[in-house]
């Protein structure tokens, strides 16, 4: 009997969205729950078990697809970076890039006009909207961003539309990382960041964080015909997603319909110190505005390889000791000083290091 999950494909940027993230969260939990993961976990050498085995899993039922097919004539090894991780500080919070996300667009001043919420137009009227305030972005980060470019890191649209993300400009790219540890790091320093901030206000705070994990090759392969792996930043894949400036002033309309649907992978490239110390990876979105409304899904297939496990996981830690977590982290190699490769980055963790006590100890 076929299995299938077939999630919505565009939601509603409003209420119901939030209600659908978190119904399709708790489907996933369920899937998950049901071939035996453990969550919460509550320990960093649990994360790192955990990620072991989801790894070997992925990886074993990658031998299996390569015996029903004959025309697979790869490298037999698992490619090292197929898994990317993303940490967020929220575990019901979905997988949404900057652009899409309600803080971008609630405050968006509508055209004269512009139809309401509760309407049937709201939604492509708004992608509109958005669409049109990204290209202003990009021009205005471009045009007066080359005086500060004095590294050269840009040269390209697609280079200063990935340094724009890294700036934290919102855009249609979701930060990624090869890098578990680097996902948790990121996540616990966010709650870390929130106890702060809450503690003065004694308003109570969820332990719990969540890192994401997916494998980028089988998520191109799922979401698109074409594409079997991340598409290449200097690729002419990507200007379908990054539209040259140049185009975007003659022909927005243009633009807009030829953007893809799909959201998909994409390699950066290491235009920063900080991307390349954190293996940054992205994934690139067309109209599907979140990751988890893409046609992800379960299904049985037709050539009796059994019952494809669907490569999207989301891993809860409930954190009791959020500093001991990032001192583990430190002396693993993962801190902001590995991570932000200069001298901000230094200075933080030097910070971090002597006015944060963890486990009664100096970290």
């Amino acid at each position: 009997m076929p299995v299938r999950i077939t999630l919505e494909r565009f939601p509603k940027m409003n209420e119901v969205a939030v209600s659908n993230t978190k119904h399709r969260l708790l489907t996933i939990r369920e899937h998950l729950a049901a071939k035996g993961a453990k969550e919460p976990l509550t320990t960093l050498g649990e994360f790192i078990s955990h990620i072991h085995a989801t790894s070997a899993r992925w990886e074993h039922e990658d031998w299996k697809d390569r015996e029903f097919d004959e025309q697979d004539v790869l490298n037999p090894v698992r490619i090292v970076g197929q898994v990317w991780f993303r940490g967020q500080r929220d575990v019901t919070h979905g997988l949404r890039p900057g652009l899409y996300r309600e803080g971008t667009w609630k405050y968006l001043r509508k055209n004269e006009g512009s139809p309401q919420p509760s309407t049937d137009e709201f939604q492509d009227n708004l992608f509109q909207e958005l669409f049109a305030l990204e290209h202003e972005l990009r021009i205005d980060f471009t045009s007066f961003g080359h005086l500060l470019n004095q590294a050269n890191h840009a040269k390209e649209d697609t280079d200063w539309y990935f340094l724009m993300q890294h700036h934290g400009l919102p855009t249609r790219l979701l930060d990624w990382t090869t890098n578990a540890l680097a996902a948790l790091f990121f996540a616990a320093e966010r709650y870390r960041d929130e106890v702060e901030r809450l503690k003065a206000s004694q308003e109570p705070s969820s332990p719990m964080i969540c890192v994401w994990m997916v494998d980028a090759y089988w998520l191109a392969d799922c979401l698109s015909s074409e594409w079997s792996s991340p598409i290449l930043a200097w690729s002419e894949d990507a200007t379908r997603y990054i539209p040259p400036l140049k185009s975007l002033a003659d022909k927005m309309g243009d633009s807009q319909a030829l953007l893809p649907v799909h959201a998909m992978p994409i390699e950066p490239p290491a235009l920063h110190p900080r991307v390349a110390s954190q293996e940054g990876r992205f994934v690139i979105f067309g109209r599907a505005q979140d990751l988890l409304d893409e046609k992800i899904r379960l299904e049985q297939l037709d050539d009796c390889k059994g019952l494809e496990e669907l490569r999207v996981e989301q891993v809860r830690l409930n954190v009791t000791d959020v500093d001991g977590l990032l001192r583990d982290l430190a002396q693993l190699g993962v801190s902001r000083r590995t991570l932000f490769p200069d001298l901000a980055g230094l200075a933080d963790f030097i910070s971090w290091k002597h006015f944060h006590k963890v486990r009664g100890e100096q970290a």
